[in-house]
């Protein structure tokens, strides 16, 4: 059989080879996403849903809310300039992601979490002032 000839036979000269690579690129694609590495959001929502995981949040928490304890006294107590520029990018950032869980369901662990980061900010900040560690 020379190149310009048609194969003869009912599937058109497509092999078995042909059938398994088709399939097999097929399976592939429907089954990437769910093979892929998890979303952020999905990734802080399994630290939220598993309580083995607490201990480590508690301590991101806690870390998360000791620095924006410090940038929110450096800005209010001590009139550090820097420290608001810092403090004013973090609460817009802060905001737009809020913004955005609120259209999409995408970011609402994240917002969860940024949202326990302030608190914790603020309660951080609250006593240092009110034991005087901070003045």
């Amino acid at each position: 059989m020379n190149k310009d000839e048609e194969p003869s036979g009912q599937d058109g000269g497509r092999s078995d080879v042909d059938d398994v690579a088709g399939n097999a690129a097929r399976v592939a694609e429907s089954t990437e996403p769910e093979d892929g590495f998890p979303s952020p959001d999905e990734l802080i929502g399994s630290f939220m849903s598993e309580t083995s995981l607490w201990p480590v949040l508690i301590v991101a928490i806690g870390s998360g809310g000791a620095l924006g304890a410090a940038m929110l006294i450096l800005a209010g107590v001590d009139r550090n300039p820097f420290a608001a520029a810092a403090l004013l990018g973090v609460i817009g950032m802060s905001i737009d992601v809020f913004i955005q869980a609120k259209r999409k369901a995408v970011y609402r662990n994240i917002a969860k979490l940024l949202g326990l980061l302030w608190c914790a900010a603020f309660g951080l900040a609250g006593v240092g002032v009110w034991t005087g560690i901070a003045l």
